[in-house]
């Protein structure tokens, strides 16, 4: 005998016993029917109805009855399984059998716990001095939201340097000049201590602000002051990349030197009218000041990005010529004339 449980099978249960010769199907249709079909009478009555009829008609009538028996099993309702035990206790209890509380004053209990927690960090907030730090913890937030802000701020070009700088340094010191003419330069290393004491001040406040404004959760001024720090640094990578750092002293005066003679250059060797590459007025650049001719030389290197963009500034304040995606500009030429003579 093979028995599969209802429990087992979605949407029938089907027992075949085998006994005396006889063979029965019995089925489940999911709603409490239970059918059978005797298969060893079906062979007999066809045995026995081959002496009354011709075999054809009792095979057609045996194939019907299977067809009819496998219709009836293929379109028995499924029944529905349960992947979770639907069986719940009648009541809810405690461990160890303490009856003495109840749901209502458990929660209770919890309300109140996180009503004192709130109240604690806030008396701590307004009526702690702020140099009073609860753990390693609020030591690192105002660290780090001193970095956060010295970073945002443009770090050693931030415009709290220079005050601090002309209040402890002579102004006559040239970097300090440097400094107050809006050009860069290093400091000494002792104004970085200074800057290092002001910056963790300001961590410091913003850190009690923070802390105020979050009902007193140092989790969430610890994370705003690294989401700051990250935006500081990500800001200061940028300012160098773009080149919105201020030049140096050098820098700058160089950059002065090539305009001066590049308005010489293009006075002298440009006209308005015609069309010309950039490559062409380089090339011109070049011939026109002979210690430019080499492009990587060591007393004078300047390369051809760098003429590019003395033109084009040269261009958007002079002749607005207009430059194609191609490099030509169009309403400008080389005075090829003047050229010959140089």
């Amino acid at each position: 005998m093979v028995l599969f449980s209802p429990s087992s099978v979605k949407w029938i249960s089907l027992i075949i016993l085998i006994c005396d010769c006889n063979c029965f199907i019995m089925f489940h249709d999911g709603k409490g029917k239970i059918g059978s079909y005797n298969i060893h009478n079906q062979f007999r009555s066809l045995r026995s109805s081959s002496d009354n009829e011709d075999i054809p008609e009792s095979r057609r009538r045996f194939l019907k009855n299977s067809v009819a028996l496998s219709t009836v099993l293929a379109t028995g309702s499924p029944t529905p399984s349960n992947a979770f035990e639907k069986a719940y206790p009648v009541e809810l209890g405690f461990a160890n059998g303490d009856t003495s509380r109840d749901l209502q004053a458990i929660r209770k209990e919890r309300i109140l716990e996180k009503k004192e927690s709130y109240q604690k960090s806030m008396d701590y907030v307004k009526d702690t001095n702020p140099l009073y730090f609860r753990g390693p913890k609020d030591i690192l937030t105002c660290g780090l939201w001193g970095g956060a802000l010295w970073l945002l701020s443009g770090s050693r070009s931030n415009p709290l340097v220079t005050p601090i700088a002309n209040v402890i340094y002579n102004e006559e010191e040239q970097w300090l000049k440097d400094r107050n003419d809006g050009l860069f330069a290093s400091f000494p290393l002792p104004l970085y201590g200074v800057l290092l004491f002001v910056f963790l001040a300001l961590g410091i406040i913003t850190d009690r602000i923070v802390l105020l404004l979050a009902e007193g959760s140092a989790n969430v001024s610890l994370q705003l002051a690294v989401l700051g720090l990250i935006n500081g640094a990500f800001f200061e990578l940028g300012r160098v990349a773009s080149g919105e750092k201020g030049p140096t002293r050098d820098q700058f005066e160089r950059t002065t030197e090539l305009r001066e003679e590049f308005n010489e250059f293009a006075s002298n060797r440009l006209k308005r009218g015609g069309n010309c590459h950039r490559s062409d007025v380089v090339r011109a650049f070049r011939r026109y000041f002979a210690k430019y001719r080499q492009e990587d030389s060591e007393q004078y290197p300047l390369s051809n990005m760098e003429i590019e963009g003395l033109l084009r500034e040269w261009n958007s304040v002079n002749t607005l010529a207009e430059m194609t995606s191609t490099g030509f500009y169009n309403g400008l030429s080389i005075n090829e004339q003047a050229d010959a003579f140089g």
